[in-house]
């Protein structure tokens, strides 16, 4: 044998937060986990700065992190329930209100760090028998009926049953295994930035859908927001001084929550919505953005990527003892049981986007029309709040 290959269960490519729960969760049910990043997903943050990137972590999301000792590491000061959503169209218009109470629940989400939840992700790695190589690259895949080897850089070879692509948007791995991706390049980029404010926020997160855009209020720890902000329009927002960036996102939220005062600098990153050809190849699973990413208007990329491990999970801890977990028919299973998850949020929020970037009249109505809706139809809201507190 050569001494430079490595046998695994399963090697799962990318270390981020999809890729690192994947890892955590397989372990967790016994499979021997390698876990291969090129470069290291933890963000160094001085101890009292924020990270100006925040994920709404839905509450089904959140016990399952739970379930996998990983929530309890973070600190609970810096993790914000969702008590209230509220959701504007144009100007004047009546503001769609979801309420934790009206749906039986403790919240709607938490709002947390993205730093946060992967130290949290890493520290629990470090208690569990899996291989982390991190700086490692890929340089060639085999996907062969028996078994699949992943070749690094530096001539080691990993060998495994099953391949899990969490390698992101931009997946080499997906690439790799012959499979296409349909892509949109929506004509906004997102610009997020961390804000003080002068009123408390309750709790709530805000949206409005805008002339130049979408904006998301989503409420850190103490008087503190994050916002997100969907926007032809980022450059002109990049180039404000703090001060200038604060005054604008305060009067794009009808000063809801009084001064704002920037404490992260404004970042922009690229809005996409794409879907992989197919989910599963040869022995290979494709989890999170390498598998599809969706407007981040509803908050749900990170958990969408958390519900395809939540999944592929148990379908491969629970097959048939005579299948392995790379059986063609085994993964099978999981691509079907994603798909309607998949379509419906990129559907919804697609949708959403199309009909808040009109400036026809007719749809302008019709959008505010559709927003008001549920406020009148408690089953239709309830509805509407199930799907979100997955």
């Amino acid at each position: 044998m050569n001494a430079t290959t490595k046998h695994y269960d399963i090697v799962i490519v990318g270390a981020a937060l999809v890729g690192a729960s994947a890892a955590v969760a397989l372990a967790k049910h016994g499979f021997k986990v390698a876990l291969v990043d090129r470069k290291s997903p933890l963000v160094e943050l001085a101890n009292d700065d924020w990270d100006s990137r925040i994920y709404a972590i839905s509450p089904g999301n959140a016990d399952w992190l739970k379930d996998l000792g990983v929530w309890q590491r973070m600190n609970p000061e810096r993790i914000t329930p969702i008590a209230e959503m509220q959701i504007w169209g144009d100007v004047n218009a009546e503001a769609l209100n979801f309420n934790a109470e009206d749906a039986f629940a403790d919240n709607l989400g938490y709002i947390l760090e993205n730093s946060a939840l992967q130290k949290a992700l890493w520290d629990e790695l470090q208690t569990l028998d899996v291989d982390v190589m991190i700086g490692a690259e890929g340089s060639s895949v085999e996907l062969h009926e028996q078994d699949v080897t992943l070749e690094l850089a530096d001539g080691t070879q990993l060998k495994a049953k099953l391949m899990i692509a969490a390698d992101g948007g931009n997946s080499w791995l997906r690439a790799q295994a012959g499979l296409s991706q349909q892509k949109t390049v929506y004509e906004h980029v997102g610009v997020v930035a961390n804000f003080e404010v002068e009123l408390p926020h309750q709790n709530i997160a805000r949206q409005w859908f805008v002339d130049d855009g979408i904006l998301a209020w989503l409420p850190l720890a103490g008087n503190r927001v994050s916002i997100v902000f969907s926007t032809k329009h980022s450059q002109e927002l990049l180039a404000l001084t703090p001060a200038l960036l604060a005054n604008h996102v305060e009067q794009a939220g009808g000063n809801a929550l009084g001064k704002m005062h920037c404490i992260t600098p404004a970042v922009a990153f690229p809005l996409v919505k794409q879907h992989a050809s197919a989910l599963v190849a040869n022995r290979l699973a494709l989890v999170g953005d390498a598998a599809h990413q969706v407007h981040p208007m509803a908050g749900q990329g990170v958990n969408l990527g958390f519900r395809d491990v939540v999944e592929l999970t148990p379908i491969l801890a629970e097959r048939n003892p005579l299948a392995d977990i790379g059986d063609r028919f085994v993964l099978r299973r999981y691509e079907r049981l994603r798909k309607a998850d998949v379509l419906a949020m990129q559907g919804l929020t697609h949708g959403l986007y199309e009909a808040f970037d009109s400036k026809q009249a007719f749809v302008r109505g019709l959008r505010n029309w559709g927003l008001s809706l549920p406020n009148r139809h408690p089953i239709l809201k309830r509805a509407l709040m199930k799907q979100a507190l997955i």
